[in-house]
């Protein structure tokens, strides 16, 4: 059994994401859960956890876009 451990514990964005990922990313081979404020990825050969940390690493990558693009996209206040 393979494991990869991906800790993410103040991204509260990440955490929500990947609290949902973890009902839709399970198969036969492996699967990805939360584990505190980690993503854990658990894979029965290598090829299955390279796919798992694949799906980690481009869904956090989009979650970090999304974080960036919402920060820019908010006006400055004026008192």
């Amino acid at each position: 059994m393979y494991k990869l451990v991906v800790e993410v514990d103040n991204w509260d964005l990440a955490l929500a994401v990947f609290k949902t990922l973890e009902k839709e990313v399970r198969f036969r081979r492996g699967e990805l859960h939360l584990e505190g404020g980690k993503i854990v990825a658990t894979a029965a050969d290598a090829a299955s956890l390279r796919s798992l940390l694949h799906t980690v690493f481009r869904s956090l990558y989009v979650v970090a876009t999304v974080e960036e693009i919402a920060a820019r996209q908010q006006l400055p206040t004026h008192p």
